[in-house]
């Protein structure tokens, strides 16, 4: 009789966020022409999945977080929250998520103490172990709680603004490009603390691919509003037909002849070459061409294909140069 209930415990278990055929314009001009920003997107998150959202700008990720935050209205489709309409739910939504953005401001008149008791007060919440592991990261103990907002660095008012948000106790967290002024000393213990938290999903848009990596199991790729793939990371990286890249920044201009002359895929973004290679066997290839011409280069950096790699694949094709492949 117990396997019975846990058989449909499981089969009724709803998802975390649904998106229904979901699209979004917004009128744009004089005229009021309608502008696209979300068109048809259909897709679900189970409770506790982080999900990436990446895409060049605009292709509709701001507006994709402020849906599910209930701050705009579809047009078309629908959207569920742990099974509930956001239409026919708004305020019970915008209860369940919480959205930052790089917009948001802190009073930085205030001490830390000052304004995490304000969030304490406004959600009824104590602030959570989790959210006082994260402040010692950036060196704010209890004793530095009595220092004003505007003597903090930039990292440590990014994640002062995150903590804001868990205080609430979100079940849905939106993050839009706040995360990108972490410094690098600290995304490992900050991603390992934000990934302990249980029951909370997290959408994340930023720039900072490396702590997307670190954070999120899925990935969306949006462009021009459309939904152009969303899988686990792995399954994703796994369809990439390349498995390392190369990163060779010259010390000087060199033409792309020269470039292309390692015979292998590349992609040129400023001064610095990414080369892409399908297996080990071409990567030790490509790496003794590359000795050869070190008195010609500053720095080489190998690493294996991530979000990253993925970005500039499907966002920017016509960049990556396939013929000598």
């Amino acid at each position: 009789m117990g396997d019975g209930r846990a058989v449909l415990v499981e089969a009724v278990k709803v998802k975390a966020l649904e998106f229904r055929e979901v699209s979004k314009t917004f009128k744009s001009g004089a005229l009021g022409r309608r502008v696209t920003a979300i068109k048809d997107i259909s897709f679900q998150l189970e409770e506790g999945e982080d999900l990436a959202v990446i895409g060049p700008s605009p292709s509709g990720k701001t507006t994709l977080l402020k849906l599910i935050a209930g701050i705009y209205r579809p047009d078309k489709g629908e959207i569920l929250i742990f099974g509930k309409s956001i239409v026919n739910n708004l305020s019970w939504a915008r209860k369940n998520t919480y959205y930052i953005s790089q917009q948001m401001q802190l009073n930085k008149k205030l001490t830390v103490k000052e304004e995490i008791t304000y969030f304490q007060e406004l959600f009824k919440n104590p602030i959570s172990r989790e959210c006082v592991e994260m402040l010692e990261l950036v060196g704010l103990s209890e004793r530095d709680y009595d220092r004003r907002i505007e003597t903090l660095s930039e990292t440590q008012m990014t994640i002062l603004k995150v903590v804001l948000g868990l205080i609430k106790k979100p079940k849905i967290m939106l993050m839009d490009n706040v995360l990108g002024e972490i410094d690098q000393k600290i995304i490992e213990g900050f991603t390992k603390v934000l990934n302990s938290i249980e029951g909370l999903t997290m959408i994340i848009v930023d720039k900072n691919i490396d702590l997307l990596n670190r954070v999120c199991e899925k990935a969306m790729i949006l462009i021009d509003g459309k939904l152009m793939d969303i899988g686990k990371v792995k399954d994703i990286l796994s369809d990439y037909p390349y498995k390392y890249d190369v990163e060779v920044s010259w010390k000087h201009d060199v033409d792309e002849n020269k470039i292309a002359s390692l015979g292998y895929p590349y992609q040129k973004i400023g001064g610095m070459v990414r080369y892409y290679l399908r297996n080990e066997t071409e990567l030790k290839e490509a790496m003794e061409k590359i000795i050869g011409e070190m008195d010609k280069i500053m720095q080489v950096q190998v690493s294996g294909i991530d979000l990253e790699d993925i970005y500039y694949w499907r966002i920017y094709p016509k960049q990556l140069n396939e013929k000598n492949k």
